[in-house]
């Protein structure tokens, strides 16, 4: 028994693998320069002196990991400061203020070239927060808004006793009206480019006639110009098919800076792949890496070629021997015969700790005769793996990888992205696979194969999880 191949699956990995190297830039980098002042104080039932130096003001590249200052200053006895910031690239950034060694609050600071800022503040801050004015940091704090109201009224939507995909949608229409206004309230900010990209994007799969009808306001030049050309890729194909998809595409290379064009040609792949043209998305993988030999983007041609060409529903797996915890030698030939559900995991992300309950539900509720779980940690730590047996037993066979993702079958698998789970059949061909949160697709999966297979009386009924 074989299920129809699922190219949506395989859409979702090259989605994820753009969206982790979109953030590269192949072209020139150009220096942007924003000038900051502000006063800060602190509130005189706290401290009644009036000397307000040693506040300490910092932009940063990101709070954590390899961390970057942008820029840097520190109060005098009055509070009061003032700092050039200067970045590659117009963006958003954290803005820090700290005193005595201790953190008092982290804020977003829109930089773009010629932007002049005023920071003012008393800690505690309490309600009122720091404010940060500029016409860019109002625009910005105009789509903050928006977009937190909107994840309100979802929030309440969900906790509500009953809702519906019209409820939904009706919340996404407004969220996005207002986003879509945000531009001409704050003409010419990245806060607005930004809000104008946003209120496209979300309504793909809501209302592809308004995302198209928007489209041609988005201007090519736009810093989420990729997102918004991604998504009404999709949605020019469920309006007018595949071969117009590929033509929009075809389109913004022409007309968006070259910096762009690696991403674009990237979604040309997955749209390639979602028609199953297999030869033509593994030809525009190539050329992708042949035009930009030196980027982050040859990379992922190489992992998209290698997944079109070896990794695709009702191919052959690459054949694999393990060892278990238990010290069980698993491999695909001794599990021929069997359906095989091959997951890769790591015990520390969240994803699969919320999934590891339907992953032992699962696992519980189907025949040793006819199905085999096995479950492959990347963590070399055995004391971390372990750690999952901590007086609990777990259905299936695990097996602790020493060398972790350089390990070959973590290569042959082509694992980029955790959890990954491979559903075989008992050829040892692919069926499906899942990459990310995917236990319900799965299970659901699963319980078609079950259903298909209820002629042979001891195949136990599956539990669905609830």
């Amino acid at each position: 028994m074989t299920l129809s191949p699922k190219p949506a699956i395989f859409t979702a990995f090259l989605t994820l693998l753009i969206i982790a190297v979109s953030g590269c830039n192949t072209g020139p980098k150009k220096e942007v320069e924003s000038y900051v002042t502000g006063t800060l104080k602190v509130r005189a039932e706290v401290d009644p002196s009036t000397d307000y130096s040693g506040f300490r003001i910092s932009v940063l590249t990101r709070t954590e990991g390899d961390v970057d200052t942008l820029g840097t200053a520190v109060t005098d006895v009055s509070g009061a400061f003032t700092m050039i910031v200067s970045v590659d690239s117009a963006g958003i950034y954290p803005m820090i203020v700290e005193r005595a060694g201790e953190r008092l609050s982290v804020d977003d600071l829109v930089v773009v070239n010629g932007d002049s800022t005023r920071v003012t503040g008393s800690y505690p801050l309490g309600a009122a927060g720091l404010r940060v004015v500029s016409p860019e940091n109002s625009a910005w704090s105009a789509y903050k808004n928006a977009k937190a109201s909107h994840n309100q009224q979802m929030l309440s939507l969900i906790r509500s006793t009953s809702y519906g995909p019209e409820d939904i949608g009706r919340i996404t229409a407004q969220t996005s009206s207002v986003l879509w206004s945000i531009p001409a309230a704050f003409p010419g900010t990245l806060g607005g480019e930004l809000s104008m990209a946003e209120s496209v994007v979300m309504m793909e799969g809501w209302s592809d006639s308004t995302l198209i009808a928007r489209l041609p306001n988005v201007s090519a030049s736009n810093p989420s110009i990729v997102e918004v050309v991604r998504a009404a890729r999709r949605s020019k194909a469920r309006m007018a098919g595949q071969d117009s998809a590929l033509a929009l595409l075809d389109y913004y290379m022409t007309v968006t800076p070259e910096s762009k064009h690696p991403a674009i040609m990237a979604e040309k792949v997955v749209a390639y792949s979602d028609s199953l043209q297999t030869l033509e998305a593994v030809q525009t993988a190539r050329d992708l890496k042949k035009r930009f030999p030196d980027s982050e983007w040859a990379i992922w041609a190489d992992l998209a070629t290698y997944e079109l060409e070896n990794l695709q529903p009702g191919m052959n797996a690459p054949s694999f021997a393990v060892v278990s915890r238990e010290k069980v030698k698993l491999s695909s030939a001794s599990l021929r015969g069997k359906f095989v559900v091959l997951e890769f995991f790591d015990p520390n992300e969240q994803i699969f700790q919320r999934e590891f309950v339907s992953r032992d539900v699962i696992a519980e509720g189907l025949t040793d005769r006819l199905f085999a779980t096995v479950s492959i940690s990347v963590e070399p730590d055995s004391l971390v793996n372990e750690a999952l047996f901590n007086g609990i037993t777990h259905p299936g066979h695990f097996v602790w990888l020493p060398n972790g993702m350089d390990s070959k079958i973590v290569k042959d698998f082509n694992v980029q992205i955790l959890p990954t789970r491979f559903l075989l059949d008992p050829t040892g061909q692919i069926v499906t696979k899942y990459k990310g949160p995917g236990i319900g697709k799965l299970e659901e999966d699963l319980v078609s194969i079950v259903t298909g297979l209820n002629n042979i009386t001891d195949v136990p009924v599956f539990k669905k999880v609830k």
